[in-house]
């Protein structure tokens, strides 16, 4: 009989153990909810326009990756006491949805908070441009405000600069293309050309607004001879938009080239006339 009942407790226990190995207690996460970002200025002067097109953030607590968010963003967060949030900007690479990407170039946002388990915290992540780095970072800003480093390359004219109130972005000046039945194409080059060096992070950003598609390519001066190659198409946009063009692959195909971009676009068969809208081109690399 006794050693019955041993055994039967013995089961109840290790039923009760296993239960509790099947069903650990879990965690109960704090929530931080960001639903939107902002990029302000460090140095204007350097670093341009802060017009920007973050679409996501990645996490990180205490430094450990909890995964990239797509704005507005619930972060689940399983804190004890109180801890500190890393975020970091996140992008569409070149325009793409399926491409998105931690963007190299913005400053990391902390966020220290108490953990609330079950309830939620607000936070807005503050980015900036960064200053200065190891290795260091140049920046080339044409936000058309003093002159206008694109000429003619090909086509039958350029962008130029406009002030009319409609047509500008932001600030007193932008660039701009009319295309018509007598002058159909445009083909521009930035009078500005860039060596970066291999293997670093490389990016153009654009903000446009345009009723034709554009195209984006880049001529390469390497090992003496020139070559030209597409970058990336732009579809026309009623609306102004926002790109971060990755430059990278082209810089480390071609390494120690000198490089210029073209912008460039034609008038379709189905329309009489068509404008195009340009601000806030940025070339950032880390040099």
């Amino acid at each position: 009989m006794k050693t019955s009942l041993e055994a039967l407790l013995y089961l109840l226990i290790c039923a009760m153990v296993s239960c509790n190995i099947v069903n650990p207690k879990e965690s109960i996460p704090t929530y931080v909810q960001i639903d939107s970002v902002r990029l302000i200025p460090t140095v204007p002067a350097t670093h341009g326009s802060v017009s920007h097109k973050i679409t996501d953030v990645w996490v990180y607590y205490e430094r450990e990756l909890l995964g990239a968010f797509e704005l507005p963003a619930r972060v689940p967060v399983l804190a004890k006491d109180k801890g500190q949030l890393q975020v970091i900007g996140g992008i569409w690479d070149n325009g793409l949805s399926g491409t998105r990407a931690k963007y190299p170039f913005f400053m990391i946002d902390t966020f220290t908070f108490n953990a609330k388990p079950t309830e939620t915290i607000h936070h807005i992540p503050f980015f900036n441009y960064r200053t200065s780095d190891t290795p260091a970072i140049k920046y080339f800003i044409e936000g058309f405000e003093q002159g206008n480093s694109f000429i003619k390359k090909d086509g039958d004219t350029t962008l130029a600069k406009t002030n009319i109130a409609t047509d500008r972005f932001e600030g007193d000046w932008s660039s701009i293309v009319e295309l018509h039945d007598t002058i159909n194409t445009f083909e521009s080059i930035t009078t500005q050309n860039f060596v970066v060096p291999p293997n670093r992070e490389c990016y153009m950003e654009l903000n446009y607004k345009s009723d034709i598609p554009l195209q984006i390519r880049i001529e390469l001066l390497y090992q003496g001879a020139y070559i030209k190659s597409d970058v990336i198409g732009l579809n026309a946009k009623d609306n102004w938009s926002k790109i971060y063009i990755n430059l990278k692959g082209f810089t480390t195909t071609y390494q120690n080239a000198s490089f210029n971009i073209i912008i460039k676009g034609s008038l379709p068969n189905t329309k009489t006339s068509s404008k195009t809208l340009i601000d806030n081109f940025k070339i950032i690399y880390y040099n």
